[in-house]
């Protein structure tokens, strides 16, 4: 193995364990630092790119234009809706590029993440599709071979034709669609790359999220391959980037805790994710800066092989758990910026206003009061 060919292909796994040649060590700390391979993430390092504004110069009226003449803003607006879509945005980070691919769907499900567009997740999730079983050997989170080929092209021609037109439309682009992300440093990446304006506009946010272990709990591996993608600073930096979209209505959170299987001798079950789904734990801590949505969701999903008598029990547990932290966080993220909201023993709850007119109309309120909980056994 020569150095062009590290060149060449820098973020394979062979390069990143330690041989004893120096080189391969550098390399190894580089890649998990960010430095290379991938866009940068640090806030304080990171230059604020300047807001566009339409209105620092005088805005031609386009007076000769039918589109500006004949047809009023609310006609224009169901134009540029219907340019720039509202489907679901996967985002991806394809080498050192964050790139997205459009769904054909124009919303995320938590139970079943990505499944719509199978070579969009990324290559730790169980289940994510590969073409020749190396998914694992690269560093990259989305490594499918057919994913260059399906990349979308964003239809945002529209807004450099005129000052007139980005003013109105600039914000749709974000404000329209749902933006789906399952690796935290892509979406952190992706917040760092567009106008802080757009970022502001961002209404609807999907987060499916595999734990490689607990954040906050000292659980964190250096050495591990995943140390630069599943690491407490990424995590805490990740949640400070979805607060900074001041204008999120809809969050739904997806955790993917593995599979789990049935033990041989002490009957117990093996594998899996043990999270601790409690609002005190100190993963959750970095959550809470979230404030002011409309809609918050909460989705815990698993794998069981094990006899239907485990399996049960597995799904009574994360059921039980599952509803107590999402109400908590629900709780607290619903609320108003600023507002101060006791949670656990406190029974005065604040539920965010879908769910009350949901209540209002549905006769089966146990049953819509219940979180995503998926537990299969493929």
């Amino acid at each position: 193995m020569d150095m062009a060919r590290l060149l060449r292909d820098p973020y394979s796994i062979w390069h990143y364990y330690s041989t004893g040649r120096r080189w391969q060590e550098i390399v190894r700390d580089l890649i998990q630092e960010r430095k290379i391979c991938a866009p940068p993430v640090d806030l304080q390092s990171s230059t604020p790119s300047r807001p566009v504004d339409p209105y620092d110069r005088p805005v031609n009226p386009q007076s000769g234009s039918p589109l500006f003449a004949k047809l009023p803003p609310e006609i224009r607006f169901i134009i540029y809706q219907y340019v720039f879509g509202d489907e679901a945005v996967h985002l991806v980070q394809l080498k050192s590029k964050i790139r997205h691919v459009r769904c054909r769907h124009t919303f995320s499900s938590l139970d079943s993440h990505r499944l719509c567009c199978p070579i969009t997740p990324a290559r730790w999730r169980a289940g994510a599709a590969t073409n020749d079983g190396q998914s694992d050997s690269m560093l990259y989170p989305h490594t499918h071979p057919a994913l260059p080929h399906t990349l979308s092209n964003g239809s945002l021609a529209l807004l450099r034709t005129c000052r007139a037109v980005y003013a109105e439309a600039a914000d749709l682009p974000y404000a329209t669609p749902v933006f789906d992300v399952d690796d935290l440093h892509t979406f952190v990446a992706f917040s760092l790359t567009i106008d802080p304006h757009r970022l502001r506009a961002i209404r609807r946010l999907t987060v499916q999220w595999t734990p490689i272990w607990q954040p906050m709990a000292g659980q964190e591996h250096k050495a591990s391959i995943y140390a630069h993608t599943h690491n407490d600073r990424l995590w805490a930096l990740f949640w400070s980037r979805v607060a900074a979209c001041r204008a999120l209505e809809e969050l739904q959170l997806s955790i993917d805790l593995g599979r789990f299987t049935r033990a041989t001798i002490a009957g117990g079950l093996l594998g899996g994710q043990r999270l601790r789904l409690d609002v005190r734990e100190s993963w959750i801590a970095p959550l809470l800066s979230v404030r002011g949505l409309r809609v918050f969701d909460l989705g815990i999903t698993a794998r069981c092989d094990a006899d239907p008598v485990a399996r049960r029990l597995l799904e009574e547990n994360l059921r039980r758990d599952a509803v107590t932290l999402r109400d908590h966080l629900r709780a607290i993220m619903c609320s108003a910026p600023g507002e101060a909201v006791l949670v656990p023993g406190v029974e005065l709850w604040k539920p965010c206003s879908v769910e009350d007119s949901h209540e209002q109309t549905q006769p089966d309120r146990g049953h819509r009061s219940r979180p995503r909980l998926a537990i299969t056994a493929k």
